[in-house]
């Protein structure tokens, strides 16, 4: 039993009943895409609690004037900004991490210079001269 499976417990009547949205509905809304239950082996839809979440907030914005196809676009843009969301901290920790060995970098090449680098006094150039 995978995760998704064992948070999916609530048949369609009961996510009806928690969302305050009429069975047919949600099977359209299914149709549109817009929601994605879990199915059984034998073909019966289960929702998790945070797909009657999902139900109700489609069901709001649906009472706003929305149409379902403006609800898809605003799931998908959303889904798009937290896979962006995500991408920019991943970039961010990277950038971070390559700070971090650039100073290490750095040092160590300042450190190989105190071997290297040898200074001249006024007594060293004159007897040069």
């Amino acid at each position: 039993m995978n995760r998704e499976s064992s948070s999916a417990i609530y048949f369609i009547s009961v996510a009806s009943t928690l969302s305050g949205i009429h069975q047919q509905t949600i099977r359209s809304y299914e149709e549109k895409g817009l929601i994605k239950p879990y199915r059984t082996g034998g073909g019966t839809r289960r929702y998790s609690q945070s797909d009657i979440d999902k139900l109700i907030q489609i069901q709001d914005l649906s009472q706003r004037g929305i149409n379902l196809d403006g609800i898809k676009i605003i799931y998908e843009m959303r889904d798009k900004i937290e896979e962006l969301q995500e991408k920019v901290l991943s970039l961010q920790q990277e950038i971070s991490q390559e700070k971090i060995q650039h100073s290490k970098n750095e040092k160590d090449i300042h450190q190989s210079y105190k071997n290297e680098i040898v200074k001249k006094t006024e007594k060293t150039i004159r007897r040069k001269l």
